[in-house]
């Protein structure tokens, strides 16, 4: 009887966890973006919304998830995480909570926010020994216009 209820334990805990929202990969190339509709092709750049519920929205620049955000297209409260790909690890997704962000004109990502996101602290400040930006927060990057 032990086994039988250890099992179940174990197999709810993997059913519930297999649940949980997370991010998919981004198919270069063959995806649009979900608020500008252009496709997402430069790998270094990138982002997704999930929500709650599991569904994942893509877009191929911060600047585009910030504008779906502003929109309110998905509420605040239904948001589950966001992510971003790692300007140092191309395809990468990092969860933005703990990201790093660089602000500089040669950038030039898709859609112009001319933000790079680095996992590592030491990844932005190695790409910004090599080139200038100001570093910013995410919460600073929403706020402004």
């Amino acid at each position: 009887m032990r086994g039988l209820s250890l099992f179940l334990f174990v197999s709810v805990f993997f059913l519930l966890s297999a649940c949980q929202p997370k991010p998919h990969a981004i198919h270069f190339d063959e995806e649009d973006c979900d608020y500008c509709k252009m496709t997402i092709s430069d790998n270094r750049y990138g982002a997704e919304l999930v929500t709650n519920k599991g569904r994942v929205y893509k877009f191929d620049d911060l600047h585009c998830i910030k504008g779906f955000m502003e929109e309110n297209i998905v509420e605040s409260k239904d948001i589950h995480s966001l992510w971003a790909i790692d300007f140092s690890i191309p395809e990468k997704l990092i969860e933005i909570k703990s990201s790093f962000f660089l602000h500089n004109d040669q950038i030039q990502s898709p859609m112009g926010s001319n933000i790079a996101s680095f996992g590592v602290k030491d990844s932005l400040e190695s790409y910004r020994s090599t080139s200038l930006g100001n570093e910013i927060q995410w919460e600073e990057f929403l706020n402004s216009k």
